[in-house]
Parts: C-alpha cells; structure tokens; sequence
C-alpha cells in the first residue's frame, strides 16, 4: 500500500478529473486536484507534491506556463511531472519534455488504470 505518496491533479474536465482523483485515492496516494492552471499554482503554494498529473490545454494558465512556473521554483525541480494531454504532436511533446516534464502520455492512447500505474511507478510504489 502508497504511503499517501502526494499528488497534484491538473484537469479540467470534471468527470476525468473526478474519475482520475478517486483510482489514485484508491491506490493509496493523497491527491489535490486542480481545475485549472491558476488553480495549480495555488494549490502549489502551500501542497508540495511528489508527483504532479499535469493537462496542458487548460482555461487561465496553460499547462506549459504552469511547468514553467513549477519549475522556477527550486523546490519543485525534483518533482516529476507527468503530462496527459490530448495534444499528440511531437512539437508539444518535446516542448513539454524541454520544460521539465518526466514523462507524456496522450490521454486517448491510455486507460485509467494504465495512468495511475504510471503514476505509481513514477513515484516507486509496487
């Protein structure tokens, strides 16, 4: 079992969002979940997470500006993140990947169940 290993959600749309946070509650982790990209950078100002779940296309602030912001911040450098982002162009992968992504994975390509064992394995949980 996780030991409550913490993780930020970035997703707007609801029912993905809600779907996504309750599997990784399940798995055992601790999850803050952030409608959009303003909502992240305030979440981040008093959660540190170990992992951060990340959506690019989002209202406000988009998820490249919120990596850039996340990583500005030495506190976050060591904390992977993993976009899930409709946006399958090599352009937006490598540009993602240049801003401190970990890793990418295009959301129609993977189930849920897929994305929370890639969350795990990022975070080291068996």
């Amino acid at each position: 079992m996780a030991d409550g290993k913490k993780v930020l959600l970035v997703e707007d749309d609801k029912f993905l969002r809600e779907t996504l946070a309750k599997k990784l509650i399940t798995a055992g982790m601790t999850v803050q979940a952030a409608v959009d990209g303003k909502n992240a950078l305030e979440i981040l100002k008093t959660f540190t997470p170990e992992l951060v779940l990340l959506d690019l296309l989002l209202p406000d602030i988009d998820g490249f500006a919120v990596l850039t912001e996340m990583k500005k911040d030495s506190k976050f450098t060591p904390v992977p993140v993993i976009v899930l982002s409709n946006l399958d162009k090599p352009d937006d992968m490598q540009k993602a990947k240049g801003l401190g992504a970990k890793d990418f994975m295009v959301k129609s390509n993977f189930t849920l169940n897929e994305i929370v064992n890639r969350a795990k394995s990022t975070l080291g949980i068996a």
